[in-house]
């Protein structure tokens, strides 16, 4: 059965509603996302979209709820961040936004680009709170590249922004932040964040947007 629960993050109390990650149950997740203001999708990098996946996303579809997905077990062999993106954006369609991409998914994972804030999150081996570090050379083409990316996908869900972006090539990282709050409530964003949940990692940082948002 679901479990309601709650905690406080940064002075704020986020209301959670854990669900059953077995598809036997998806009556569960189904009633549950008729009162919840956002959904948390976790998808497995070793498996990507899987049925329980779809079927969710129908759910959260159909009730207008908001999406933010996780991307979880990032430091196993099989991971593979790449063909995950690939099918959601095949499934769920352009609004799927990286925010957030695994510098080395896999054995040894530790460390993510976060691009609104273009910083690197290297965590120690067994998680918590992160070293927040500049970009690496040999990332930053890499993270300048999405980071465009994103940005365009940002702006194309607001005119006015659309203007600012072909007017200096870029957007400030409120007008980031802004954005995201305004796509992600409208359903036209649907941002992608990482996580490794066994050791802790990420789970701050997304903690944090959804208290921003």
């Amino acid at each position: 059965t679901s479990t309601v629960l709650y905690t406080l993050y940064q002075n704020k109390k986020i209301n959670i509603i854990d669900t059953p990650g077995f598809d036997d149950f998806v009556g569960e997740v189904t009633s549950s996302l008729k009162v919840a203001d956002t959904a948390v999708m976790v998808l497995n990098a070793q498996n990507g979209v899987e049925v329980g996946t779809e079927v969710a996303w129908r759910h959260a579809d159909n009730n207008n709820t908001p999406v933010i997905f996780a991307i979880n077990h990032l430091e196993h062999e099989n991971s593979n961040f790449d063909e995950t993106l690939s099918q959601m954006k095949s499934n769920f369609g352009s609004g799927v936004t990286v925010i957030q991409y695994p510098v080395n998914a896999g054995i040894g994972f530790n460390s993510f680009i976060d691009l609104l804030k273009m910083k690197m999150f290297k965590y120690a081996e067994d998680g918590g709170k992160a070293e927040i570090l500049d970009i690496p050379d040999s990332e930053k083409d890499k993270a300048e590249e999405m980071q465009a990316t994103m940005i365009e996908d940002l702006a194309s869900s607001d005119e006015e922004l659309m203007e600012k972006f072909f007017e200096a090539g870029t957007l400030t990282e409120d007008e980031m932040r802004d954005a995201l709050k305004t796509g992600l409530k409208n359903r036209d964003l649907f941002p992608v964040m990482c996580i490794g949940s066994k050791h802790n990692m990420g789970v701050n940082r997304l903690m944090e947007f959804i208290t921003n948002n």
